[in-house]
């Protein structure tokens, strides 16, 4: 006779039933955007939680080794506050290169901020522990505790078996809206072919970033320059000129390789990848890449690169799609190594170090909040009265027609816009605030609020919006925005 049992009391210790804690502030999900929400939700005065499903901190961040942008194209300075603490201490540990903030001549964003991944891990866990953040890492949320459509907690598993957490006020920044969605929170989710795609990023070793940079400063055309159409109306400068500034790859910090197909491989080769011609439609064996290869350097050390130029389309929620993903990723990485180490000077000797823990998703589910960020209020720079965060990224939209090509729409005058504290609560659900890139957005508006730098600093606002409603005794709903913009002005945010 089959027996069966339930793998969670065959670990519990001996435990009958849940055991229960209770926290002012939960948040459900330890990228970064959750990391600096936890943080400025404990500095606010919250008995705050952070649970994490996996055993590092830094999510998509720890994917990259970089976060955009902390400065619009005018060069001014719009996230600060803990996200800037957070650089500042990575600075002094040798976690970020340079300063920290890196002007990017490639135009798609003011600065970009190189960040050691092992680093990252080491401060946020040094910076939760200071904080007095309980920390519960390796620990899955498997039901949302919710009564009279208000969020009261969680129950999660680990390997003491299952938990229930309560507390007065759960921040989701699971990247999904899991935790939100699974209360009830209605949501919008983009289609096959319309959403973002996700990236299997890697890292590769042993790179002449020398002879990387001096061909590119040979030929500036194979590499994208001053993109935004301000910068080249303000700037003055040629591609030649902006290159004969360039000294090191840390001066290119964001390098997109403008078609490796046309500026890298030879006519002759074409054969050997179905390629018919330069046009991204015709690249054959090459097509499932993104139409520019991404390429960043490593904060610890030059001759280490990040790339970020796979592509998969998937539905992040399925999880049978997100397996297939991970395996045609890595089908992805296995041939643009080749690639590399064939045809673009600097990588004939390279090395693939490894790829990521899990793919890095764009886009997944967008909650309806009180409020829906659009495409025109980005464009325009549009300004709130409960603004709590500010983004500068370019819009990056899928380009329907074209698989694997992106659209980057930018906002007006190289400047940025406000992003409302209305965007972060949803409808319907009391008791709960939804950060990171499933705050309330529509597809284009989206496609630059989702971006790190935008994603920390509404983990900012999210995490004291939690502290402030936890000891006022009331829902995040009905807290007074303006009383949350003076305590972020006060921890330094921008606002």
């Amino acid at each position: 006779m089959e027996q069966r049992f339930q793998l969670q009391k065959a670990v519990a210790y001996g435990m009958a039933s849940p055991t229960r804690s209770h926290f002012d502030v939960l948040v459900v999900g330890g990228g970064t955007t959750g990391i600096i929400a936890a943080i400025a939700a404990a500095d606010t005065g919250a008995r705050t939680c952070l649970v994490e499903s996996s055993g590092y901190l830094g999510g998509t961040t720890y994917a990259l080794g970089n976060v955009i942008t902390f400065h619009n194209n005018r060069m001014e300075q719009v996230v600060a506050g803990v996200p800037q603490k957070l650089v500042d201490k990575l600075a002094a540990t040798g976690g970020v290169a340079r300063c920290g903030h890196l002007p990017n001549p490639g135009g798609q964003c003011g600065t970009v901020t190189l960040m050691d991944p092992a680093t990252l891990n080491i401060v946020a866990l040094e910076m939760m522990h200071d904080a007095g953040v309980e920390v519960m890492l390796q620990t899955i949320a498997t039901e949302v505790l919710a009564t009279d459509r208000t969020l009261k907690g969680i129950e999660v598993f680990n390997k003491a078996g299952t938990q229930e957490l309560h507390a007065q006020a759960i921040v989701d920044t699971s990247g999904d809206a899991d935790v939100a969605v699974s209360a009830g929170v209605p949501y919008e989710k983009d289609q096959r072919g319309s959403r973002l795609t996700a990236t299997s990023v890697f890292r590769i070793g042993n790179v002449d970033h020398d002879a990387l940079i001096a061909d590119l400063k040979k030929n500036p055309e194979r590499v994208i320059l001053l993109e935004d159409p301000y910068l080249a109306k303000t700037r003055g400068l040629t591609p030649h000129e902006v290159m004969a500034r360039v000294e090191s790859i840390y001066d290119l910090p964001f390098i997109y390789l403008s078609n490796i197909v046309r500026d890298y491989i030879p006519k002759s080769d074409w054969h050997n990848w179905g390629i018919t011609g330069i046009e991204k439609r015709d690249w054959g064996a090459l097509s499932p890449f993104g139409s520019r290869v991404h390429i960043s350097p490593s904060a610890a050390s030059p001759t280490i690169v990040f790339l970020n130029t796979t592509n998969v389309h998937v539905d992040a929620t399925d999880p049978s799609e997100l397996s297939r993903a991970e395996m045609e990723g890595q089908q992805q990485v296995k041939l643009m190594v080749e690639l590399l180490r064939r045809y673009v000077p600097g990588f004939k000797d390279a090395t693939l170090i490894g790829s990521n823990p899990k793919i890095s998703v764009r886009a997944s589910r967008r909650v309806a909040g009180e409020y829906r960020l659009s495409k025109d209020e980005v464009t325009l720079g549009a300004r709130f009265p409960d603004s709590i965060a500010k983004g500068a990224y370019p819009m990056s939209v899928q380009v329907e027609s074209a698989k694997s090509e992106r659209l980057h729409l930018y906002v007006k005058d190289g400047g940025d816009y406000d992003i409302p504290y209305r965007c972060i609560v949803p409808k319907e659900i009391d008791g709960v605030l939804v950060a990171g890139r499933c705050m309330s957005a529509d597809r284009e508006a989206s496609g630059s609020s989702r971006n790190g730098a935008q994603c920390m600093a509404v983990g900012h606002a999210a995490g004291v919006a939690a502290a402030l409603s936890a000891q006022n005794r009331t829902t995040p709903r009905l807290l007074d925005p303006n009383e949350l913009r003076a305590k972020l002005i006060e921890q330094g945010a921008i606002v």
